[in-house]
């Protein structure tokens, strides 16, 4: 397992293949060890490269701040430190966050992106995000990370037959710290691009599962704001998109970075 140190932080990470690279970003709680299913396929004609993020999984977990645009400044210094001047982007959930923050403070690193269920903010001034966050919280306080684990686990997929993923991500989000995870999930709340993303020209493929936690209807009103998006949209798909069907994200992901 390769690390680099980063703005101060070590960021374990996977670089496998070659070609052109593609960075693929996780979710909030989770790893990049959950995009094994892009990382087999992707890396017999790409350079996958999946790093964890400051805070998750094997990277370091610091007693400091974390927001999006810290994790987006962390993935230009990995591209730094690698050599990777663009690549092809694709962010799952936080990830896709990143990738929005990525776009707008440093285009020119993106040839593409792919944005999986998520979007270019997250508003706090809305009672269903505050209602959103406060049962998160309340969750976590009442029940701990193991209990709220398995929760968001069981919520990740729309299809049946996923107990072994559920389990797995269950376990990987109750091992996060406590603290740290209540950093990341805050930060999300109030973050937001929107203001920029009219002038953002990075060619994007928003990719939704049909039943992701936000409606196909939103993701199709953000690929109509952008200059140069498209919509995909995977069916009897959760939140977990890529780790539920991932034939369809892989090819989804392949034929849209390759017309590029």
């Amino acid at each position: 397992m390769p690390t680099a140190i980063v703005n101060g932080v070590t960021i374990s990470y996977d670089d496998e293949g070659q070609g052109e690279p593609i960075l693929f970003l996780h979710g909030l709680g989770i790893s990049r060890r959950d995009w094994s299913h892009q990382t087999v396929y992707f890396r017999q004609n790409f350079r996958v490269i999946a790093p964890d993020f400051r805070g998750h999984g094997e990277s370091s977990k610091p007693d400091s701040a974390y927001s999006i645009p810290i994790h987006a400044a962390d993935i230009v210094a990995l591209m730094d430190r690698l050599g990777v001047e663009s690549a092809h982007v694709v962010g799952l959930s936080m990830g896709g966050m990143v990738a929005f923050q990525l776009a707008v403070d440093a285009s020119h690193r993106l040839r593409t992106m792919t944005i999986v269920n998520s979007g270019p903010a997250l508003p706090n001034d809305t009672f269903a995000t505050k209602k959103m966050l406060w049962t998160r919280l309340l969750l976590i306080h009442l029940f701990g990370m193991k209990r709220f684990g398995r929760k968001v686990a069981e919520n990740m997929f729309a299809s049946e037959g996923h107990e072994a993923l559920i389990d797995l991500l269950a376990t990987q989000i109750s091992s996060n710290p406590k603290e740290i995870y209540l950093r990341n999930l805050t930060s999300l709340f109030g973050w937001g691009v929107l203001d920029q993303l009219t002038s953002i020209t990075t060619p994007t493929l928003m990719l939704a599962g049909d039943r992701d936690y936000s409606p196909v209807a939103v993701k199709q009103a953000i690929v109509d704001a952008m200059q140069n998006a498209q919509l995909v949209v995977v069916e009897n798909s959760g939140h977990g998109t890529p780790i539920e069907k991932p034939d369809e994200t892989n090819q989804s992901i392949e034929k849209f970075i390759c017309s590029y």
